[in-house]
Order: C-alpha cells, then structure tokens, then sequence
C-alpha cells in the first residue's frame, strides 16, 4: 500500500520497502526519506509530477512510500483481548482511520472490521489513522457471524453503539472484557449483528441552559462516539 506524507512514513518505516521523494518536498519530508535510507529502505528521486500521481492527497507532500501491510491472527487477536473494537459496515475511510487512531490512543487491543467495511488502506484511512495503522492490529473482511462467536468464545462481551439506545454509555459498567461495535454511518448496525449483540448503548445529547436556545444535533458523527465511549472505558478501567 501506498504511505503518504512525513508523519505517515515515519511511523511506517519498519514496513516500508520503497520510498519515492520528489525534489519539492520539505525539509520533514526529508528527514524522514534519510531515516529511511539509514534503515536499508531505497529511495528514489523523482519528479513533482511523478508524485503527484502516485498521491491521494490533493497537495502531496512530495514524499510517498510503498509499505507492506502488518498482518494479525483474528484467534490470536480474540484470546488475548480485554477490549477489542468492531468497526461493522463502515463506509468512510476518514472514520475508518480516525477509529484506528482513537483505539490505539485509548488502550484497545484491535479493532475488527466485517466483510462491506472500506478498506483499511485506503489512502485516507492511512492518513487518518496517523501511523496507528502500523502498530495496532486491525483485521478486515471477517464476515460478523464469526467475530460474533469468537468474541463469545473468548469471553467478550458484544457492546454496540445506537443513537436510540436507552441505557446511556456512562451508565454501564465497562471494566470488563468488551467488543465494542460501531455500525454504518447512515444506517447504524447491520441486522446480522443487531440480533447478536448483548446490550445497545448512546450518548445522549445535551442542550444548553440558556434561554430561548433549543439544540437541535441528534447523534455524534461515528469517530466522535467512538472517541467518548472509548476513553470512558479507558477511566474507569484506570479508575479500577
């Protein structure tokens, strides 16, 4: 797959097995192509239009690398989580990567994504996930029947997120071992894991005290959830 940009690079190195730097690019960007030099990977000069079309991004950063994917066992994964994170059917890879970066941040052993899911190498899935890509086991295309009874098997308890749940996330104890599940942007869990899961939580919605004023959000964008509900699990889990 394809690294783009400085940060992104960086934290890919240990996979990387070739880097294109175009004359353009800025001091950071060059500093990361000498590490990566320094560490056996090619690099290859070339021009600002040859990056240009090799980049994603709308204003490359004039460097791109070709990493190897990390890859993980889903058993392996399962027997040895506390927390797993299930992204089910989720379309836009900027939450797709966003979540990556939260469930990394937040002390998640992995996160799982079912079959219908975008893939998590899409470019800017790699960008949003800044680097946690690399570091985080992520597992894609497993099909929800199976990361249902695996999480069943190795004692997760299956946690999904609805905007019309009742029993508010703050109010559940979340210190034992959980896969939390996040659904489609628009149209929330799938039928296959609705039916599968132990117990819908949401995040209610606020409104200010001020008068006259009437709020009018219904739900938090998916990355934003997930960011709450994550780094409640992670207080009170540090709490315990």
């Amino acid at each position: 797959m394809l690294v783009e940009g400085p940060n992104a690079l960086a934290e890919a190195i240990d996979h990387t097995e070739q880097v294109f730097l175009a004359g353009t690019a800025s001091e950071q960007s060059r500093r990361v192509a000498r590490e990566c030099e320094a560490a056996g990977i090619p690099v290859l000069a070339v021009t600002p239009e040859a990056l240009a079309a090799l980049a994603d991004a709308e204003t490359p950063q004039g460097v791109v690398g070709v990493a190897r994917r990390p890859r993980a066992d889903l058993a392996a994964l399962l027997d040895a989580a506390t927390l797993l994170v299930v992204l089910d059917g989720v379309a836009d890879p900027g939450n797709a990567g966003t979540v990556i970066r939260t469930a990394d941040a937040a002390g998640a052993d992995g996160v799982v994504l079912t079959a219908g899911s975008v893939d998590p190498t899409n470019a800017k899935a790699i960008r949003a996930s800044a680097g946690s890509l690399f570091h985080l086991p992520v597992i894609d295309g497993v099909d929800a029947d199976q990361i249902a009874a695996g999480c069943r098997a190795a004692g997760l308890r299956l946690v999904a997120a609805a905007a019309d749940a009742a029993t508010p996330y703050h109010d559940l104890c979340l210190t034992e071992p959980i896969a939390i599940v996040f659904g489609n942007e628009a149209h929330g869990l799938s039928g296959d894991f609705a039916r599968r899961v132990d117990l819908t939580v949401s995040v209610p919605m606020k409104r200010s005290a001020r008068s006259g004023y009437r709020g009018h959000a219904e739900s938090l964008n998916l990355a934003t959830t997930a960011a709450v509900m994550l780094f409640e699990i992670a207080r009170q889990r540090n709490s315990a």
